[in-house]
């Protein structure tokens, strides 16, 4: 997963697995968890290269 966008799939995916019972409420719980922890990680790492972009403008 390399952009928020993969995450968010991923997140519909497990929300639809829990509500069929194909994994349980408490795995999709900590998936989730996970998974907003990964959309953090990206969205810092895009800030972090559009402020380096910044910088090297002068």
């Amino acid at each position: 997963m390399d952009t928020a966008t993969d995450v968010r799939r991923e997140m519909q995916r497990i929300y639809r697995e829990s509500r069929s019972q194909m994994i349980s409420v408490d795995h999709a719980s900590k998936w989730a968890n996970m998974l907003s922890l990964i959309v953090r990680a990206i969205e810092t790492t895009e800030i972090e290269r559009r402020l380096d972009a910044i910088e090297a403008r002068g």
